[in-house]
This record gives C-alpha cells, structure tokens and sequence, in this order.
C-alpha cells in the first residue's frame, strides 16, 4: 500500500498543473513591485533624512515581513471549508468506505488545499531576502523570519482544518476558525502578561511561547530574541495537536447524530449569530419590505462585530508598538499600522461583496430567482450596496478616526521629521480608501460572478491585488522606464511629484475598475449568474459555439 495515498496523488496533480507554477510567479512579481515601491517611498519621502541603508533595510524588511506574516493568517480561509463542504455535499463518507484511515484524509485536505499557498509564500522569500544587500538585516534573522512564517502557516490551515471538521456550515466554519486564530496567537500572551508579576512569573515565557505569533516577533526583534527557538518547537507542536484533534474527529464528524446536548449546543449559537426569534422577526419585517436581498445578506450579525473587534485590537496594538519606539522610529510604526488598517477594510469589502453572490451562484439559487421571479439585476446589485453600507459604515468611521489618531501622534514627536510631508500622505491615503472602498464592492461583485469555480478568497485577492498593486506596479514601472530612458531629463524626486503621481494613478485605476466592473455586471449578470459544467472548450469549440449562437 503506498503511503499517504492522498498526499502522494494531490502531489503528482499539482506537478503538471498550471496555476502551480503560475501563482507562485505571479506572487514574487507582486513581491518585487511592494519591494520597488517601499525603495521608492523611503527614497522620496523626507519622513527621516537621517536614514540611511542600513535604516532602509530594516525598515523593508519590517514591511515585506508583516505583509507575510497577515498573509499566512489569511490562508486559513484554504482549509477552512473543505472538510464541511464535502459534508454538506454527503461525499465525505465515501472516502471512508476505503481503508483510508483519518491521518490519511487529513494530511490529504491539507496538501491539496494549501500547496499553491505554499509556494507563493516561497516564491516570496528570495525577494525578502535581497533586502541583506542593504544592510540593516542578518542572515541568522533572515533565516529565523522565514522559519517562523512557514510555522504560522501550518498552524493556520491546521486551525481552518480543525475548525473545517468540528463545523457545518460555511460562515461557522470561518467563525470558528477566527475564533482559533485568535485565542492561539493572542491568549497566551495575555495570559503570560498577567502572570508576569505574580508568584508565577518565571512561567510567563513558557506560557507565551506557546502562540506562533511569539516567535515570529522574536525573530523580528533587533537583537534576537532569547525565547526563540523554544517557541517555534512548542507553536509547531500545537499545530500538530491541532492537526492530531481533526484526523481523530475526521472519521465520525460524516456522520449525522441527532442528541440533545448538540441540538441545544447549535441552537445557542444560532441564536448567538442571528439573533433571538424577535429580532430575527423584526429584522425580516423592517428588511425584507425594502430589498429581499438586503435582508438576506443583514441576517448574520457575527461577522461585523468580529471584525470590528479585530480593527479595534490591531490599531490599539499599533498605536502602542509606535508609542514604545520612541521619536526615532515611530514614524514607521504609524504609517504601517495606517497602511494595515485600510488594506484590512478594503479586504473586508472585497471579501463581503462577492460573497453572498458565490455562495447562490455556486448553489444555483441565483440562477433560479433570475429565471423564475420578477427581481431584476439592479435590485440585486442595490440591495449589495445597502448591504455593505449598512456592514462597513462604523468600521470606516473607526478606521478613519484611528488614522487620524496616528497622524496626530506622530505629529506630536519632535523628531527630524518633515512634517508637512508626513501629514499630505496621511491625508492622501484617507482619502484614496474612500475611492478604493467604492471600487472594491463593484471589482469583488464582478469577480465572484466571473471566476469559474466559486471561492471567496480567490475572488477578494484578485480585487486587493488589482486595486492595490496595480497602482504600485505603474509608479515604479514609470520610474524605470524614464531612469532608463536615454536622452532624457532627470526624474523629478520632489516629495509633491510622486505623492500626486501615486495618488493620480490609484484614483485612476480604481475609477477604470470600477466602471469597467459595474458595465459588465449590468450588461452580463445573467450570464454569469449560470453555472459552467462539463469540460473545458478549446478555441475551435469555442469557434464553433459561436457560429452556432449566429446561425438562424
């Protein structure tokens, strides 16, 4: 019998398949254009005049690291329903007729679910790692970096896997496995700080080196972190226990037992996520007159209070990490955390718009309503809006507000800052968010309906990547192109000049988008809105399909 048959299977597939290989290029170019566009920022911007190489390094590779670190995390969503998919299909008990045993199906869901995550993360490294030609950055702390990423990346699809199995339901399964994150990256240490300065202080290292978060900020301390290596075997050692509780649960979850106990467990948390039967009521009654839609995209009230929570704990950790860095360096800390802040509510929008679209496209619901009601698309397109304004109208403000707070403090540093430059770019990338925000719910509405096989990360990366690379990637390729350019003036390097070619490039790719997503979304919804099956047609195919549409 061959070991790990699945593992071995999804494995010889992946090796001919394309998008392998085409995603793992595809993420070391966006890796160059961040890096291109980080160098130039730091080279135009009169933030720290003192910095030099070594400083520059540093600060890329902080930048280039915390983008990998969020974007493990963010992976989670790989696993987090591919286990409760098939259970809602009723084919996860076939594979159990087999001499499959739970290891085997669980170390198969994770490999066939998160090797082209893979190596795009690795297809990432080397870009991160041209940053030790700068200085400012060893090898040893390169190597550290690297090691605790690819740990936080086990451990979030081993938690996406876990919570994939214990749960039934799509949204479920991604609460809980926000749920997982969260209590494992931050509750140990928390639990280590309030034990620090009691009788069980000397504990408190062991206790917090339990989260895989830990050691990735030992690895990013300056000097090397003393706790290290003993956090990354003992978050590893989670991942495996986490791994270890779904391939034990993996056998028996296919099969659908009614008992009291479970039945209460789940009526809790229904009412929990959609509220008791009064509101539920109520919310039916004062929606569902305005917009069907509308009231079927409002019911869940969980996921805009987790992610309200999760902006309000990022910022308030931000706004501490640039406080504790003192004058010098603060300046960096605020503008990451700003950066961070609008790129998470961009991910939001992107991910909600296209959401409730996938899943009754997928389902074929959407299909139906089009066919058999009178709903027309720009009833459904409406009742998105209504609905992502009504979801994400209190995070802007806080995000707004948190922003402001930022600049404010960071104006309040008297350190050898510009700080008139400082406050135009605040101010610049507050006000593109608003643009960016209206072209992502009109970008990730047309992916979801345009991508072939309905999944939701893969629709909310191509609308964050080509709302906020695209913009980078004309800012650095015009840079080049003129520095290349025999003959020719030198660049102007005016800290004005490039913030408004910046600025006049994201305001002109999020208006091309968005025009260009909500043409197609009126003009091809009901094409979009039917399920493609059967195998793929060439061009001949396609030829002859046309003529065929043509012919009387």
């Amino acid at each position: 019998m061959i070991f790990l048959p699945i593992v071995v299977r999804e494995l010889q597939t992946a090796s001919w398949r394309k998008k392998t290989y085409s995603v793992r290029f595809w993420t070391a170019v966006a890796a160059v254009v961040v890096c291109a566009a980080i160098i130039i920022f730091l080279s135009f911007v009169p933030l720290l005049p003192g910095m030099g190489w070594a400083s520059m390094g540093w600060a890329i590779f902080q930048g280039l690291a915390g983008l990998c670190f969020f974007y493990c995390l963010l992976l989670a969503g790989n696993t987090a329903d591919c286990v409760s998919e098939e259970k809602r299909e009723g084919t996860l008990g076939l594979l159990f007729l087999t001499d499959l045993s739970g290891w085997d199906v669980a170390l198969g869901k994770l490999c066939a679910n998160s090797l082209k995550s893979f190596y795009a993360l690795l297809g990432a490294f080397p870009v991160v790692a041209v940053v030790l030609l700068l200085g400012g950055v060893s090898a040893g702390q390169f190597c550290k970096v690297s090691l605790a990423l690819l740990n936080i990346f086990f451990f979030s699809h081993a938690a996406g896997l876990l919570a994939s199995v214990l749960c039934r339901a799509l949204d479920r399964a991604h609460a809980v496995t926000l749920a997982l994150l969260s209590g494992i990256l931050a509750g140990p240490p928390l639990l280590a700080l309030a034990f620090s300065s009691g009788r069980f202080g000397l504990l408190a290292p062991a206790l917090a080196a339990l989260s895989p978060g830990f050691a990735f900020f030992q690895a990013m301390a300056p000097k090397g972190g003393r706790f290290f290596w003993t956090s990354l075997l003992l978050a590893h050692f989670v991942s495996w226990f986490l791994l270890a509780l779904a391939s034990r649960r993996l056998p028996r979850c296919w099969q659908d037992k009614a008992g009291p106990a479970r039945l209460r467990w789940r009526d809790r948390f229904r009412q929990w996520t959609y509220g008791p039967p009064d509101f539920r009521a109520d919310l039916r009654r004062r929606l569902a007159g305005i917009n069907p839609f509308l009231w079927l995209m409002s019911r869940n009230r969980v996921t805009p209070v987790i992610f309200r929570g999760f902006l309000g704990a990022l910022s308030c950790i931000w706004i501490g990490c640039g406080i504790a860095a003192g004058k010098s360096e603060c300046i960096v800390d605020f503008i990451i955390g700003i950066c961070t802040n609008n790129l998470l509510m961009i991910a939001g929008v992107a991910s909600e718009a296209g959401h409730h679209l996938e899943e009754q496209r997928s389902t074929g619901a959407l299909e139906f309503v089009l066919c058999s009601t009178p709903v027309a698309v720009e009833e459904i397109l409406a009742a998105q809006w209504m609905a992502l304004r009504r979801q994400f109208t209190r995070p802007l403000i806080f995000v707004l507000v948190s922003d402001a707070a930022m600049a404010i403090l960071g104006l309040c540093f008297n350190g050898a800052m510009d700080k008139s430059a400082f406050a135009w770019l605040v101010a610049a990338v507050m006000a593109i968010l608003a643009v960016d925000l209206f072209a992502a719910g009109w970008v990730g509405m047309w992916r979801a309906m345009a991508i072939k096989r309905p999944t939701r990360n893969a629709a909310a990366g191509e609308t964050i990547g080509l709302l906020i690379f695209l913009p980078c990637f004309f800012h650095v390729a015009i840079i080049i192109s003129w520095a290349a350019a025999p003959q020719t003036e030198d660049f102007p390097d005016s800290f004005a000049f490039n913030l408004g070619l910046w600025f006049a490039l994201a305001l002109a790719v999020a208006a091309v988008l968005s025009v260009l997503a909500r043409r197609r979304l009126l003009t091809r919804f009901r094409r979009m809105a039917v399920m493609q099956t059967g195998e793929p047609v060439g061009i001949i195919g396609q030829l002859v399909r046309s003529l065929g549409r043509t012919a009387p």
